[in-house]
């Protein structure tokens, strides 16, 4: 196959990265980047020796693009996926999907009819630690699950404009949970708040229950330094990972061992399997409905912290 011929949609804070990688990766070819501050594409395209534009149309009128990266605000994730769907782009959707679940089904409803590959950047799955557990779960090392415990805080991202610290922060752990459990959620329940500033909740904590296990998730943007900690609870043994510096332990009866973990960039393994997988038309995983259910997730949260009752998921 020719290289694959891509573009990064938004290139802010984030789609920036996403730019970079695609343009270290062997077989892909950084065609455009769009944004629509056209001093922000032209800067970024600049860097990396591709073209700029500053809207969707003017790109797919002058450049065939096998697949895309869509790194937009998360209040245009729908409008602005619709539109590549449309001309047969491949999509990596940052999280989360899209702003509400109804956005979501239609997006899935055009996915199934363009038969077009669709991830969603849940790039926690990536991460070495969180792939060392997953392996240890698959194979019982920890015994039966009882608990996934996330904590991910922070001070304020000034880059957060038009979602809530649960769909921006929480969405990782509760799409984490399902992955690393291995079932769905039966009910959630929260509680949520804004202690500060914004128009949207900056503290969330999170109880979903499984089947026969637990998951905990603690997200804010209050704590003034940045923490990334996962702790899954077995009957046989304890694993626990920072997210940030990819350290991992495993810990039982017999004592505490830390293997040695190559450090390597999350962003790179995530979009290095998406290429993979529009290459050889596989299904990505995380697919465009393991986002939907995070996203349900997500919504049930909010609605039980509204309510003050456990809200069982929509999807």
């Amino acid at each position: 196959m020719d290289k694959l011929r891509v573009a990064v949609v938004g290139v802010g804070f984030w789609g920036r990265n996403h730019a970079r990688v695609y343009s270290t990766i062997e077989g892909v070819e950084l065609v455009a980047v769009v944004d629509t501050n056209e001093s922000i594409a032209q800067s970024v395209a600049k860097s990396l020796s591709c073209e700029h534009f500053s809207s969707i149309d003017e790109m797919l009128r002058q450049k065939k693009i096998d697949a895309a990266s869509v790194c937009t605000p998360s209040s245009t994730h729908a409008t602005v996926s619709l539109e590549l769907l449309k001309h047969g782009v491949n999509l990596l959707i940052e999280k989360p999907l899209t702003t509400t679940l109804a956005e979501g089904f239609r997006l899935l409803e055009e996915v199934k009819k363009s038969g077009a590959i669709v991830s969603v950047g849940f790039i926690e799955r990536f991460n070495p630690a969180v792939r060392i557990i997953k392996e240890w779960v698959e194979k019982g090392a920890l015994g039966k699950l009882t608990l996934f415990y996330s904590r991910r805080v922070s001070n304020w991202p000034e880059r957060i404009g038009d979602v809530g610290v649960v769909k921006d922060l929480s969405i990782h752990d509760l799409d984490l949970a399902r992955y690393i459990i291995g079932k769905e959620a039966i009910n959630v329940y929260a509680v949520i708040g804004k202690a500060r500033r914004g128009l949207y909740e900056d503290y969330a904590n999170i109880l979903a229950r499984f089947d026969d296990s637990t998951a905990f998730v603690e997200s804010n943007w209050l704590t003034p330094y940045k923490e990334r900690l996962l702790i899954v609870t077995g009957s046989n043994a304890t694993a626990t990972a920072n997210y940030l510096t990819q350290e991992v332990t495993f810990a039982n009866a017999d004592g505490k061992f830390m293997p040695v973990v190559r450090p390597t960039e999350p962003l790179k393994l995530e979009l290095e399997n998406f290429v993979k997988c529009v290459k050889t038309n596989t299904q990505p995983s995380p697919s465009i409905e393991d986002g939907l259910k995070a996203l349900a997730l997500a919504e049930a949260a909010i609605e039980s912290s509204n309510t003050g009752l456990p809200v069982r998921p929509a999807y």
